[in-house]
């Protein structure tokens, strides 16, 4: 967990450190704040039904607003383009258990009061190029990005009962995904943006979706706004995670 925290960290700390514009090299600088609401299901598999349904229910997770960042480099055209996008999610929560649930090898009692903390992080590094031709044939109006993206996944489900202690378990999962994304300018400085990345394979299925207006105001500076979808269905070292997460977001960023 530290060592994923730790490379968020470094992504944001580089959205506020844009290098200088070079012959080989355009980047771009993002840093978003994205309004995200409690996970719809976590917990130890195996479970019964009554389990999971008190999971869902009991845990009274809060929506929370978090930063993260983006940051883009993009390359000549021999080379492929490079992003690093990294988005901590983490929710907490306290609530009366008003029915028995089974947690992993614990066994929470009715009744009391459980603490419940979730924490989710992804760190994305991918990389790609843009569909030859496409934004000659448009004009500059169209463009069309295809790759790959590596995503690793830092997921920690914990929860403490004062009858029974402390239960967690975590887990440090890299994924494959393919990547590709269009942008669309109708105007100069106004761009309709859709990204989306994901795989389903062994068992495992991540996937996310991203659309955005983009609005380009004074000299590098532009800001935008859009939602964000992601879906994690994982089954990892006798872990069961299946959560959706979506809301809205706003982005500020530089682009040379």
């Amino acid at each position: 967990m530290k060592k994923i925290s730790l490379s968020i960290a470094v992504v944001l700390l580089l959205c506020t450190a844009l290098p200088p514009k070079g012959d080989a090299f355009d980047p771009k600088d993002d840093l978003w704040i994205w309004k995200q609401p409690p996970p719809a299901e976590s917990a130890f598999d195996p479970l019964s039904p009554a389990s999971v349904r008190a999971s869902e229910d009991n845990r009274e997770f809060d929506e929370d607003t978090r930063n993260f960042g983006q940051y883009i480099v993009d390359m000549s055209q021999y080379l492929p383009n490079i992003y690093v996008m990294a988005t901590p999610i983490k929710y907490e929560g306290t609530n009366i258990n008003n029915m028995r649930l089974d947690f992993g090898d614990e066994s929470l009692e009715d009744d009391v009061a459980l603490n419940s903390n979730v924490t989710l992080n992804d760190l994305d590094i991918g990389l790609y190029y843009g569909i030859p031709y496409v934004k000659t044939v448009s004009h500059d109006r169209l463009n069309v990005d295809l790759g790959i993206n590596m995503r690793t996944i830092d997921f920690e489900d914990y929860i403490e009962q004062d009858s029974i202690g402390q239960a967690s378990e975590s887990f440090i999962l890299p994924i494959p995904m393919f990547f590709a994304a269009v942008q669309f300018h109708p105007l100069d400085v106004l761009a309709l943006e859709a990204e989306g990345r994901g795989i389903s394979i062994g068992g495992k299925k991540s996937y996310g979706l991203i659309g955005r207006l983009r609005w380009k105001s004074v000299g590098p500076i532009y800001a935008a706004g859009g939602y964000r979808f992601s879906k994690y269905e994982i089954d990892r070292d006798g872990m069961a995670v299946d959560t959706a997460i979506s809301g809205p977001f706003v982005e500020a960023g530089l682009s040379f």
